[in-house]
């Protein structure tokens, strides 16, 4: 499979409404829309990052051998398949509440991955290399992740859960 082909999640700009409302741009202030910039340029590269997260996992995917490669996969994908439509949905919803509920399954999601690759290495599965790779691109967006949430705005909505 060549790398570049795999672009089942759509690039940024295919939402690229994010942070524009085109009759509300021209009353922010200057302030106010560098924030919105701000805040959208952090979203895009997260959202960047997870999909060459989604990329570099599907490869590395493709590399497991033995009985447990096919199961190891599958969880391997379904985590890493979750970070790009989380992203949007905690985007799309500019709700403090929203934005922490996808962040924090974000987070249960690079966990599981990074532990399965971590398992896929333990057991044999993969090229040790290739786990790396992997593990080094979930760095990046663990980084990036943390810039992210430490921009939400909590707002007046209460949970009702009690957890945010």
């Amino acid at each position: 499979m060549e790398f570049d082909d795999m672009n089942h999640m759509p690039e940024w700009e295919h939402f690229s409404r994010f942070g524009r409302d085109d009759e509300d741009e021209e009353n922010l202030s200057q302030y106010d829309a560098e924030k919105v910039r701000l805040k959208v340029n952090r979203a895009k590269l997260l959202y960047n990052q997870a999909r060459a997260i989604y990329k570099c996992a599907a490869i590395f995917c493709e590399t497991l051998e033995g009985e447990m490669a096919e199961i190891t996969s599958g969880l391997i994908m379904q985590n890493a398949m979750m970070l790009c439509p989380k992203i949007i949905g905690a985007e799309g919803a500019d709700l403090y509440l929203l934005r922490m509920e996808n962040a924090s399954i974000i987070r249960t999601n690079c966990r599981e991955l990074e532990t399965q690759i971590k398992a896929a290495d333990l057991f044999s599965l993969c090229n040790a290399d290739y786990k790396n790779i992997v593990l080094d691109e979930i760095e990046k967006f663990r980084l990036l992740f943390i810039e992210w949430v430490k921009n939400f705005e909590k707002d007046e909505n209460v949970d009702d859960w009690g957890l945010y």
